[in-house]
């Protein structure tokens, strides 16, 4: 039987797999390509099936992600696979699957599933970011007329030219020099950084979309996204900064984003996962997501030479 051959990710291999029928920003093509060097990320690819298996720190990104395909794959054959490749790696352990996919794993693998909240995507009708109406709406609604009555001279542009990357780089290195030392790591605040001038270096080659929000021509947010599914967008990077932040850019932004992207048919927007931070937690709530994706992972916890490893299935 053949075996998988591990590599480490490149746009090339990725973006046989840009159109895939889930809305888990995990399974984003253009996240796995961002968050190689985060994850130690391995991928291979057999019979048109993309195999992916994380190294990260904490075991919620440790293991097999569940098999993409275009297409519709044999589940024998590929989680015979799994199983095989498995015997080098002393047993099997999952993460990053959602909810239908974990039923699926749970037909072939004996695993112990766990998930944690920080892990859930949040998803949005993005329509109702329009106008933002209803009572359940009521603080961004309120949130944008103030940032309209505050700030003059408000216009937003998609990013479409090296100056619009610029200006939307811009206001990321302004946003990371605000958050130095703040909720996230440093050495977290660094790998962003380098995710979103890789983005801007690949921009077309990613497919991306996005826009940059100005206020009397200076650049005060931005959105950089792509399209993760044929009715879902992802949000990979979405700043606002200084004062602007404050007085309401960010829904200013979103609201401008939504006008230009749910007319190219997008039902649903992916903010992603809020990490366990209370703040961006809190946020992501305000905006009333339609669904909350969780994810799990696991796998069974055994010694062998005297090794802790992740253990194997049903056969």
């Amino acid at each position: 039987m053949d075996k998988l051959v591990w590599t480490e990710p490149t746009i090339d291999i990725l973006s046989d797999f840009r159109s895939l029928p889930y809305r888990g920003s995990d399974t984003s093509w253009v996240n796995l390509f961002l968050l190689r060097r985060k994850y130690k990320l391995e991928i291979a690819v057999h019979d048109g099936v993309l195999y992916r298996y994380y190294h990260g720190k904490s075991p919620n990104r440790q293991g097999y992600g569940f098999p993409l395909s275009v297409k519709e794959f044999d589940p024998e054959k590929v989680f015979k696979m799994i199983r095989q490749d498995a015997r080098d790696r002393a047993g099997i352990r999952f993460c990053l699957c959602d909810e239908g996919q974990k039923e699926v794993l749970s037909n072939h693998f004996d695993i112990k599933w766990e998930s944690e909240q920080g892990d859930n995507d949040y998803i949005y009708e993005g329509e109702k970011w329009l106008n933002f109406s209803g009572r359940k709406y009521h603080h961004l609604k309120y949130r944008l007329n103030s940032f309209n009555r505050i700030h003059t001279d408000i216009s937003y542009h998609p990013i479409d030219s090296a100056d619009r990357l610029k200006d939307a780089m811009k206001v990321s290195q302004i946003w990371q020099d605000e958050h130095e030392n703040k909720q996230m790591p440093d050495e977290d605040l660094k790998e962003e950084l380098k995710c979103i001038t890789e983005v801007a270096d690949h921009w077309q080659e990613l497919g991306m979309v996005g826009g940059v929000l100005y206020v009397k021509d200076a650049p005060v947010a931005m959105t950089m996204a792509s399209f993760l599914s044929t009715d879902c967008v992802d949000f990979h990077f979405d700043k606002a900064v200084g004062q602007f932040a404050s007085t309401g850019a960010t829904v200013a932004s979103r609201r401008q984003f939504a006008t230009v992207d749910v007319a190219q048919g997008r039902k649903y927007f992916n903010l992603e996962e809020d990490m366990n931070i209370p703040g961006l937690r809190q946020s992501k709530e305000t905006y009333r997501p339609v669904l909350k994706l969780a994810k799990y992972y696991g796998g069974k916890i055994y010694v062998r030479d005297g090794i802790i490893a992740f253990g194997l299935r049903k056969m």
